[in-house]
Protein backbone atom coordinates (compact mmCIF):
# COMPACT_ATOMS: atom_id res chain seq x y z
CA UNK A 1 0.00 0.00 0.00
CA UNK A 2 1.21 3.48 -0.81
CA UNK A 3 0.93 6.45 1.54
CA UNK A 4 -1.82 8.01 -0.61
CA UNK A 5 -3.95 4.94 -0.27
CA UNK A 6 -3.28 4.84 3.47
CA UNK A 7 -4.30 8.46 4.02
CA UNK A 8 -7.38 8.19 1.83
CA UNK A 9 -8.58 5.06 3.62
CA UNK A 10 -8.01 6.51 7.11
CA UNK A 11 -10.88 8.98 7.77
CA UNK A 12 -9.26 10.49 10.87
CA UNK A 13 -6.02 11.25 9.02
CA UNK A 14 -8.05 12.65 6.14
CA UNK A 15 -9.99 14.95 8.52
CA UNK A 16 -6.77 16.08 10.23
CA UNK A 17 -5.25 16.89 6.85
CA UNK A 18 -8.32 18.86 5.81
CA UNK A 19 -8.35 20.70 9.15
CA UNK A 20 -4.67 21.64 8.76
CA UNK A 21 -5.38 22.91 5.24
CA UNK A 22 -8.30 25.01 6.50
CA UNK A 23 -6.24 26.48 9.33
CA UNK A 24 -3.48 27.32 6.87
CA UNK A 25 -5.90 29.00 4.46
CA UNK A 26 -7.48 30.98 7.36
CA UNK A 27 -4.02 32.16 8.43
CA UNK A 28 -3.28 33.09 4.83
CA UNK A 29 -6.58 34.97 4.54
CA UNK A 30 -5.88 36.88 7.78
CA UNK A 31 -2.40 37.84 6.59
CA UNK A 32 -3.67 38.91 3.18
CA UNK A 33 -6.33 41.06 4.85
CA UNK A 34 -3.63 42.79 6.89
CA UNK A 35 -1.59 43.32 3.72
CA UNK A 36 -4.62 44.75 1.90
CA UNK A 37 -5.24 47.14 4.79
CA UNK A 38 -1.60 48.30 4.83
CA UNK A 39 -1.64 48.73 1.05
CA UNK A 40 -4.79 50.87 1.26
CA UNK A 41 -3.22 53.04 3.98
CA UNK A 42 -0.05 53.43 1.91
CA UNK A 43 -2.05 54.47 -1.15
CA UNK A 44 -3.88 57.09 0.89
CA UNK A 45 -0.63 58.52 2.25
CA UNK A 46 0.91 58.54 -1.26
CA UNK A 47 -2.11 60.40 -2.60
CA UNK A 48 -1.74 62.96 0.19
CA UNK A 49 1.92 63.42 -0.67
CA UNK A 50 1.16 63.80 -4.39
CA UNK A 51 -1.54 66.37 -3.63
CA UNK A 52 0.88 68.34 -1.46
CA UNK A 53 3.54 68.27 -4.18
CA UNK A 54 1.08 69.47 -6.80
CA UNK A 55 -0.09 72.30 -4.59
CA UNK A 56 3.46 73.64 -4.27
CA UNK A 57 4.57 76.15 -6.89
CA UNK A 58 5.63 74.37 -10.05
CA UNK A 59 5.65 71.02 -8.32
CA UNK A 60 9.40 71.37 -7.87
CA UNK A 61 9.35 72.80 -4.40
CA UNK A 62 10.52 76.31 -5.35
CA UNK A 63 8.37 79.18 -4.11
CA UNK A 64 7.06 81.91 -6.41
CA UNK A 65 9.57 84.38 -4.98
CA UNK A 66 12.47 82.05 -5.76
CA UNK A 67 11.23 81.50 -9.30
CA UNK A 68 10.84 85.24 -9.91
CA UNK A 69 14.29 85.91 -8.50
CA UNK A 70 15.81 83.27 -10.79
CA UNK A 71 14.00 84.69 -13.82
CA UNK A 72 15.28 88.20 -13.05
CA UNK A 73 18.81 86.89 -12.61
CA UNK A 74 18.50 85.02 -15.91
CA UNK A 75 17.44 88.21 -17.71
CA UNK A 76 20.38 90.14 -16.25
CA UNK A 77 22.80 87.42 -17.33
CA UNK A 78 21.32 87.45 -20.84
CA UNK A 79 21.90 91.23 -21.05
CA UNK A 80 25.51 90.88 -19.86
CA UNK A 81 26.10 88.07 -22.33
CA UNK A 82 24.66 90.10 -25.21
CA UNK A 83 26.91 93.09 -24.35
CA UNK A 84 29.99 90.89 -24.22
CA UNK A 85 29.07 89.22 -27.49
CA UNK A 86 28.70 92.64 -29.14
CA UNK A 87 32.09 93.73 -27.81
CA UNK A 88 33.74 90.57 -29.08
CA UNK A 89 32.22 91.03 -32.54
CA UNK A 90 33.30 94.68 -32.56
CA UNK A 91 36.90 93.78 -31.56
CA UNK A 92 37.10 91.01 -34.16
CA UNK A 93 35.81 93.36 -36.84
CA UNK A 94 38.36 96.07 -35.92
CA UNK A 95 41.17 93.51 -35.73
CA UNK A 96 40.35 92.23 -39.23
CA UNK A 97 40.26 95.78 -40.59
CA UNK A 98 43.58 96.50 -38.92
CA UNK A 99 45.18 93.38 -40.35
CA UNK A 100 43.73 94.06 -43.80
CA UNK A 101 45.06 97.66 -43.65
CA UNK A 102 48.54 96.48 -42.73
CA UNK A 103 48.52 93.95 -45.56
CA UNK A 104 47.62 96.61 -48.13
CA UNK A 105 50.40 98.98 -46.92
CA UNK A 106 53.11 96.39 -47.36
Amino acid sequence: MTTMEATSSDPIANLQSRLADLELSKTHYDESAVLRKERAEMLLSLRTIMKAMKSEAGGGGASNKEVEKLRAENQELKKINAKKQYRIEHLVHNLRESLDGQGEKQ
